[in-house]
């Protein structure tokens, strides 16, 4: 990767990682649900002015919205919900160590409906990515009163993920990113609207702090409009396979923001699983091992 494209990669990282930041101090004031409501549209809002510089339309007829409505449901309402509700019961740090199994969930979705061919070092990679969860939500997560919950919910997300993957690979290959994502974030506002009135959720009764409210905005700006312009931008210049590599620095990002600004204890365990999640991911890359035996 050219250098411009490695600084692409560590301003998406903190992005993503300071996402978990943002979700960490919002959902102290604002309901999960409504949390997610405010990000996903917010961010259509902002994804739509960027249409007209791109100079791209939305789709026009019902049918052409089905692969965004869906994409939107796995890819955005259901993760960002469950993680919503999860950082309301772990840690941001811990929370974001549990997102890096993101591709490695991906990768199974995907070679268990026969898109991935389970190859020897991607099976290594994915059993080295569960260790690392193991390790995360074991006995030790138990003796420091972790709730499982929140940890399950994390993962729910990751599988969540892992099942998008699978759909915008078999249904969205080869389309605009810039006009995909926000059709994907429109289907979600969608989506939202009937939600909040099937859980009854209502607005706040008082208007939430300024931190709350920055945190709300750069939420929907920075970690979910602007990263997916970042993204995109990298899978087109340095490939799906480089872009990928960002779940290295996610966890670091949200784990060091976590500690630093919200006060998290960072501990060995947390350490070790990042650590074991992270060699996982290297291992399914490939390229890690090629350079072994090269050597």
């Amino acid at each position: 990767m050219s250098l411009p494209q490695v600084f692409n990669l560590f301003v998406l990282s903190i992005l993503w990682g300071g996402s978990f930041l943002f979700i960490g101090i919002a959902v102290k004031e604002v309901e999960p649900l409504m949390l997610v409501f405010l990000r996903v549209s917010l961010a259509a809002l902002l994804m739509l002015l960027l249409l007209r510089v791109f100079k791209q339309r939305l789709p026009h007829h019902l049918k052409d919205w089905t692969p965004y409505l869906v994409m939107g449901l796995i890819n955005n309402v259901i993760p960002f919900t469950l993680i919503f509700y999860a950082q309301t019961l772990i840690s941001v740090s811990l929370a974001s160590i549990i997102n890096a199994m993101t591709p490695i969930c991906t990768f199974m979705v995907l070679a268990a409906f026969g898109e991935e061919i389970m190859r020897r070092h991607k099976l290594m990679g994915s059993l080295l990515g569960v260790a690392g969860v193991i390790i995360l939500s074991g006995a030790v997560q138990s003796a420091l009163n972790t709730d499982p919950a929140g940890i399950a919910m994390s993962l729910g997300a990751t599988l969540s993920y892992g099942f998008s993957g699978l759909w915008a690979k078999r249904y969205l290959a080869g389309r605009n990113s810039v006009l995909s994502a926000t059709c994907q974030m429109i289907s979600s506002s969608l989506i939202m609207i009937p939600i909040l009135i099937l859980f009854s959720v209502s607005l706040p009764t008082h208007l939430p702090s300024v931190p709350v409210w920055t945190s709300i905005l750069a939420l929907a700006s920075a970690s979910t409009a602007l990263a997916y312009i970042l993204f995109f931008e990298l899978i087109s210049k340095a490939g799906a396979s480089n872009a990928m590599l960002v779940t290295l620095l996610v966890p670091v990002s949200g784990t060091l923001l976590g500690h630093l600004v919200m006060n998290d204890s960072l501990h060995l365990y947390q350490v070790g699983g990042a650590l074991l999640i992270g060699l996982g991911l290297l291992v399914i890359d490939g390229r890690l091992l090629n350079t072994l035996r090269t050597r």
